[in-house]
């Protein structure tokens, strides 16, 4: 199942408009954000907000989320585990998952390199999960008008299945 169709209507559809260009949105306005996810939730989308706090470390921070995106137990409090655990989230065929990063400014002034990891990795997921037509999106809020991350999801060119390894690529 495509996460969208060929039809034109579909174009103006706000999850459509996103994904486009990135599954990660950055959003200043408050009020934007809410009618965005009030729009999200209308359109079947399982939303899981993180609540605004300082946090101490990078870990307690993915421990945090972890429990907003209901990680089991064991999950590992590391990018790794983040990644793995992300990657067996269940998002729905019909609508998707939103995951809502509140006053994400915090995070990346406190922990730039895992704000951008975290972000990455879930662009990443992002990508996969639309591979079988489910969509991810995150939406990250911030009181800095001005704030800017590196591109995520980038992937890198790879070399196909049957080459891989170095040695069936001798001459």
């Amino acid at each position: 199942m495509s996460a969208f169709t060929n039809d034109p209507s579909e174009w103006q559809r706000l999850d459509w408009s996103l994904l486009q260009n990135s599954p990660i949105a950055l959003y200043h306005s408050t009020s934007v954000l809410e009618e965005d996810i009030a729009w999200f939730k209308k359109n079947g989308y399982v939303v899981r907000s993180s609540s605004p706090e300082r946090w101490e470390s990078a870990t307690a921070f993915l421990l945090a989320l972890g429990k907003t995106l209901g990680f089991p137990e064991h999950f590992g409090r590391n990018l790794d585990a983040f990644n793995d655990c992300l990657s067996d989230l269940d998002v729905p065929q019909d609508g998707g998952f939103v995951l809502v990063l509140r006053e994400f400014e915090q995070v990346a002034a406190s922990f730039p390199t895992e704000a951008h990891a975290i972000l990455d990795i879930l662009a990443s997921n992002s990508r996969r999960f639309l591979l079988t037509g489910q969509r991810l999106i995150a939406l990250v809020h911030s009181n800095d008008p001005e704030i800017q991350f590196q591109s995520v999801g980038a992937t890198p060119v790879l070399w196909n299945p049957l080459e891989w390894p170095a040695a069936k690529r001798v001459p």
